[in-house]
């Protein structure tokens, strides 16, 4: 397992607002959160590509325990400032500890954001992270 795999995956980031959001245009799908919308709850679900059936798949207790990354400290980069993890045993992160720190930090920062004058709630869609030289992760998020 690696971080190949875990940039396959295919995941929304759910944020449950104070208030509901509002269509940007009667004519799109696009949705924004009101201007003094807060964050209330915020989860990620991830499914995996499954090729022999063409279809999605719910990831195996096996696979969100494996090891996606061999570091005891991660800094992540979403929508906002840097948020530093430490690798809950201390050495490494597992798939699913990786998908706790991106919660961790969309929680820490995401309220930051302005999209339409409110909390970017439209782009939610996880589209992998990746590493820059500053060996800060970024956090993909499509819309």
């Amino acid at each position: 397992m690696s971080l190949e795999f875990f940039n396959g995956l295919s995941g929304t980031l759910r944020i449950t607002l104070t208030e509901p959001p509002e269509p940007i245009s009667p004519t799109l799908s696009n949705q924004r959160a009101t201007a003094t919308a807060e964050i209330a709850d915020m989860t990620l679900a991830v499914q995996v590509w499954h090729e022999d059936n063409a279809d999605f798949r719910d990831p195996t207790a096996d696979e969100l325990q494996q090891v996606a990354l061999t570091t005891p400290e991660l800094t992540l980069r979403g929508l906002g400032d840097p948020v530093t993890h430490r690798a809950p045993n201390g050495q490494w992160f597992t798939v699913a500890d990786l998908l706790d720190a991106i919660v961790q930090t969309e929680r820490a920062t995401r309220h930051h954001t302005s999209w339409f004058d409110g909390i970017d709630v439209h782009h939610i869609f996880f589209e992998g992270i990746g590493f820059g030289s500053d060996g800060v992760g970024e956090i993909y998020w499509g819309s």
